[in-house]
């Protein structure tokens, strides 16, 4: 935002007092008293077009105070004024902190004033420079997202929802600069559009996929990445959206690359925000969607999982047991089940290969189980559950199926054989009549 306020700063009372008789009328100016109070002012009565800070001051130095700043707000033009004028601190102050001009104490006001209306139209070619390009990306980013809505309206709005997130909690994870984050969010699918029809719109349906195609599949950020890269300024977005699928243990795509805290920030936050929006049914995600990420926790920074819990997971009311004493009974799709749901109805795929029957609780190793077979399988959908309820009985694991038991061979044609699923309970199979 463009300003003409001015801050001066300094531990000498007397002087500051001075700086306002003589610049009253002439600038728009505020004063503060040390690094602190200065600061305090910035949050509360910014935004300042230029900053004037003494060097040497107690607690917080000048250049320790031009530096923050810097990072604070760019866009704040810094100048320093010193009695002790060495090479060594100029050379510090103009390196660290971004220093436009150096005067030295006691500083001639009409230079002084000279200094203050150049770093005031230094200000306006930043904020002006900054308007022009926020226009030119708006108008190529509109570009790409109205590709990108026309080419898959169901993808779309889950970029939305993501960038949604991403808003929400950019302030909490102290991200340095938000509207990468938001922007990477929402163009991180536009490699789509490299995907033949027929798989987009299998992709769109969570349809199961063919190993090829998945690979096809994994390979879309880097095109993406290399779409945006063309974008002047975006180069840090396309990164972070190269990155989005790697894994926190290094694992992933791309095959090769850094691991852990190395990874972007951005692509750490889109590597788990994506992943629930895959399964997320309302508008933010609840405790048991961050529960179930933990099932594969090496995909995941863990410290910054726990801070996108915390700032984004919502109680389902489902769960109060003083509104739903008994549960409730809803309609969900697969991929909506959680641990300990009960389930009212079968769950059984298109060919008719019963997994888990009605009457069970669904455990985590029957929850990941059916995560496995979700990319295989299309099941019929969707199905009947009770959830929540304090006289719930909670489901427990079962053993894990044999080979021989987990294979996808057909089903029996004899409507009352008996077969061990793939959850691990007997069951029937059933062919259609």
């Amino acid at each position: 935002m463009e300003t003409n306020k001015i801050l001066f700063v300094d531990d000498d009372q007397n002087l500051l007092r001075g700086v306002q008789r003589n610049m009253r009328g002439k600038f728009d100016l505020s004063v503060a008293v040390g690094g602190e109070q200065a600061l305090k002012v910035l949050a509360e009565e910014g935004p300042f077009a230029v900053c004037i800070a003494d060097m040497r001051m107690p607690g917080m130095s000048g250049v320790q105070l031009l530096e923050t700043i810097a990072k604070k707000y760019p866009e704040t033009v810094g100048m320093m004024l010193t009695g002790n004028a060495d090479q060594a601190t100029a050379i510090d102050a103009i390196n660290r902190g971004s220093i436009f001009r150096f005067f030295n104490k006691p500083c001639d006001d009409e230079m002084l004033e000279a200094g203050i209306r150049a770093a005031l139209r230094q200000h306006q070619l930043i904020t002006s420079e900054r308007n022009l390009i926020e226009q030119s990306l708006a108008g190529s980013i509109k570009v790409l997202t109205d590709v990108l809505a026309q080419l898959n309206p169901t993808i779309f709005g889950r970029a939305m929802r993501v960038k949604t997130w991403c808003d929400q909690v950019a302030g909490d994870i102290e991200y340095p600069q938000p509207w990468e984050l938001g922007l990477a969010a929402l163009l991180c699918p536009i490699g789509m559009v490299s995907l033949p029809p027929d798989l987009l719109s299998r992709l769109s349906s969570d349809k199961p996929l063919q190993p090829l195609e998945r690979d096809i599949v994994k390979r879309t950020p880097e095109v993406a990445a290399k779409l945006v890269a063309n974008i002047p300024r975006l180069e840090p977005v396309a990164n972070i959206i190269r990155m989005q699928n790697r894994n926190f243990d290094g694992t992933g795509f791309p095959e090769k690359g850094p691991h852990g805290t190395d990874i972007p920030l951005g692509a750490r936050v889109l590597r788990i925000l994506n992943q629930l929006a895959e399964r997320v049914r309302g508008e933010l995600p609840l405790p048991q969607d961050f529960d179930e990420l933990l099932y594969h926790k090496d995909r995941y920074d863990p410290d910054l999982l726990a801070r996108l819990r915390t700032s984004l997971a919502v109680i389902d009311t489902v769960y109060d047991e003083s509104i739903y004493p008994d549960g409730q009974e809803i309609t969900v799709n697969i991929k909506e089940i959680r641990v300990n749901d009960f389930l009212l109805t079968d769950i059984e795929t298109t060919e008719n290969r019963v997994l888990l029957t009605h009457g069970n609780f669904i455990s985590e190793v029957q929850l990941q189980r059916l995560r496995t077979f979700e990319r295989l399988h299309k099941f019929r959908e969707p199905i009947e559950i009770r959830r929540g309820g304090k006289s719930t009985k909670r489901g427990t694991d079962v053993a894990k199926p044999t080979p021989e038991n987990a294979s996808d061979a057909p089903a029996d044609d004899d409507k009352n054989h008996t077969a061990r699923n793939t959850c691990g309970h007997h069951v029937n199979q059933r062919s259609e009549t």
